[in-house]
C-alpha cells in the first residue's frame, strides 16, 4: 500500500519529525532507504542489499485526533526456512498510527475493534526506527518458497549413520 499524496521528492529518511504538527498540516513526505540502513533487519535478511521505498502522511480525523500513515515498499532476501535457500520476499506495508500523547489514556479497545496501532506523539518522532519496526513486524514468522528445489545430494551419497559403522566394525571382530 503505497500512499499517492507525497508533496515532496524522494528523500533520505529524515532524522525525526515534529509527529503532532506533522498531522496537524497535513504534511508528507516519501523516499527510499537502503536496506542496509535498517541494522536490525539485516539479522533476518539472506542478502542485505536493495532500497524500499517509504511514505509517510499525516492527517487528522473528524474528532481532531492526529494520525500518520505509513507505507513501506520494496523487496527483501530472506531465508527460505524448509530449505536454507535466499528467496525474494515481497513488501507492501501500510499502517495507520494514531498520535497518543503521553497525558492521554491509551485506546486499547478502540485499537482492537478497528484495527489500528498507536503511538505515543512526540515532538522528535524518529522516523528510520519507525520504517523499520513496521518492516519487521510486516515479515513471515517462516519465510518458506511455495516449492522448494530438491536436495542437492541424493540420500545414498551421504555418510553413513555412525550405528552402522559400528555394526560393521563389530562384525570385523
Amino acid at each position: 500500500m503505497v500512499f499517492q499524496a507525497a508533496q515532496q521528492a524522494d528523500q533520505a529518511v529524515p532524522a525525526a519529525i515534529d509527529g503532532i504538527e506533522f498531522a496537524r498540516d497535513g504534511r508528507c513526505l516519501s523516499g527510499s532507504v537502503e536496506v542496509s540502513a535498517l541494522s536490525r533487519l539485516a539479522d533476518d535478511l539472506a542478502e542485505v542489499a536493495g532500497q524500499l521505498a517509504w511514505t509517510i502522511a499525516g492527517r487528522r480525523d473528524d474528532e481532531g485526533k492526529g494520525w500518520l500513515d505509513l507505507g513501506v515498499s520494496g523487496q527483501l532476501s530472506l531465508r527460505c526456512q524448509r530449505c536454507l535457500e535466499p528467496m525474494i520476499q515481497a513488501l507492501d506495508v501500510g499502517v495507520h498510527l494514531l498520535l497518543v500523547r503521553r497525558d492521554e489514556p491509551w485506546p486499547e479497545d478502540e485499537m482492537a475493534a478497528d484495527g489500528f496501532d498507536a503511538i505515543v506523539a512526540e515532538v522528535d518522532m524518529a522516523l528510520l526506527p519507525l520504517i523499520e519496526e513496521e518492516v519487521l513486524l510486516a515479515l513471515p514468522l517462516a519465510p518458506r518458497h511455495e516449492a522448494c528445489a530438491a536436495p542437492t545430494t541424493a540420500p545414498d551419497e551421504c555418510e553413513p549413520s555412525p550405528f552402522a559403522v559400528l555394526a560393521e566394525f563389530k562384525k570385523g571382530v
